[in-house]
């Protein structure tokens, strides 16, 4: 039985930037500017972690594309997140 387009949009997944396997290439932020970002050393950044389902083929397109394997996506069943406050910046340890 074929999954409705009400199923596929009601699919929630979540998207994870591996940061030890990232090596700054940069293919995800050029091919899926709507998700990822850079940091000023070119590392890969989220711009939000869970996506809905019309996003899949272009995030799994990113993974696949990614030279490093650094992303990391999954299907989840939880609710959608609260969209962040515009402007928001993500938050970066620096580990010494």
């Amino acid at each position: 039985m074929a999954a409705s387009i009400a199923d596929a949009t009601a699919k929630r997944l979540r998207v994870r930037v591996d940061p030890i396997r990232c090596t700054a290439f940069g293919f995800c932020a050029e091919f899926c500017p709507e998700l990822f970002t850079l940091d000023e050393w070119g590392y890969a950044w989220l711009k939000q972690r869970d996506v809905d389902g019309r996003a899949e083929a272009l995030v799994r397109e990113t993974a696949r594309l990614c030279p490093r394997g650094a992303i990391l996506v999954e299907e989840v069943d939880t609710p959608a997140p609260e969209p962040a406050p515009a402007g928001t910046q993500p938050i970066r340890i620096r580990r010494r």
